[in-house]
């Protein structure tokens, strides 16, 4: 049976995890001053059956658009980009991470390494679960507004969700007309036949193994 877990990771600008509004200023490029608010990574969900799901591990790395676009290290933001790196380890009790920014387009990549919990009876145990929508994840966050980055996983092996059927036929010919078509000259095969052959058929070489 396939299942699919949608974690939602939530981006708010002006409020805090417990609905507080944060206002501010910071000093932007030039001296501008430019609002920020908080941004909120959410690292628990339910499935449809009810089960909790938390994500252990998750490293987000979080790039304003100029320091995704330039390359710019964590941390530099003298330019007007800004960057940062948050693990869901920091405070694995957390149902969510929380951090300060500025208002803008940012780019959220869940760096490979994570791990799915499910959490039952007061226990966790891992699940095996695929990540099924890009690692990276593209957000506008707008002065004082909320939006959402949403990271989607699949519970079960690779093959669960993954594997397609790959079907191999053959075919015959009773005549070389058939083949090669009537009404060439010089012994030439006729446009699409014996170098592609249909849509699909690896080429073959000419006079070597031929049908």
């Amino acid at each position: 049976m396939r299942r699919r877990l949608c974690l939602g990771i939530l981006v708010g600008l002006g409020l805090t995890a417990g609905g507080g509004v944060v206002t501010g200023c910071s000093s932007g490029p030039a001296g501008q001053e430019t609002e920020t608010g908080t941004l909120s990574l959410p690292l628990s969900t339910h499935g449809p059956s009810g089960a909790e799901y938390r994500l252990r591990d998750a490293v987000f790395q979080i790039r304003s658009e100029y320091d995704y676009y330039s390359g710019s290290a964590a941390g530099a933001g003298d330019d007007g980009g800004h960057s940062y790196t948050v693990s869901s380890e920091d405070d694995p009790t957390a149902s969510s991470l929380s951090l300060s920014v500025e208002s803008g387009y940012y780019y959220v990549r869940l760096l490979p390494g994570w791990r799915m919990e499910k959490v039952s009876g007061g226990s966790a145990n891992d699940v095996e679960a695929q990540l099924l929508s890009s690692s990276t994840q593209w957000v506008w966050v707008g002065a004082h507004s909320t939006s959402w980055v949403e990271f989607q996983f699949g519970l079960g092996d690779r093959a669960l969700w993954f594997n397609g059927d790959l079907n191999i036929n053959i075919q015959v010919y009773e005549d070389p007309d058939q083949y090669y078509g009537t009404g060439n000259y010089g012994g030439q095969p006729s446009a699409g036949a014996g170098t592609g052959g249909s849509a699909g058929e690896a080429p073959q070489p000419q006079g070597e193994g031929g049908v």
